[in-house]
């Protein structure tokens, strides 16, 4: 699985340089709606709520409904996968990914 950390420093390599960092999905949401943020990158095994259940949260919010969100799957979990895209996703990746994937995802979502 990735780690946060790595993954925000790589963010701020490709030009996001102000990502925030969650420890759960109830976090996650808190940071959403006290702070302006342009998407957001999860795991659907992050926990409390899970990564579907958040993106459905955030879908069904006024005030976070339009935001971007991406996720990167451990697997090519098709279910899961499309379970996520019908729920609204924005795009994903699949781990092990290359930092180009990455910065091409981001590139078609912001």
């Amino acid at each position: 699985m990735i780690q946060r950390k790595p993954l925000v420093h790589l963010l701020a390599k490709l030009g996001f340089p102000l990502a925030s960092e969650a420890e759960n999905g109830s976090q996650a949401l808190i940071l959403l709606k006290s702070e302006p943020h342009e998407g957001l990158i999860c795991s659907p095994h992050l926990e409390n709520p899970d990564g579907l259940s958040l993106l459905k949260r955030i879908r069904e919010s006024p005030e976070l409904g339009k935001l971007k969100v991406m996720m990167y799957f451990e697997d090519e979990d098709d279910d899961k996968i499309v379970s996520a895209t019908r729920a609204g996703l924005d795009g994903y990746l699949v781990f092990p990914f290359k930092e180009k994937d990455l910065e091409t995802m981001l590139k078609k979502i912001w």
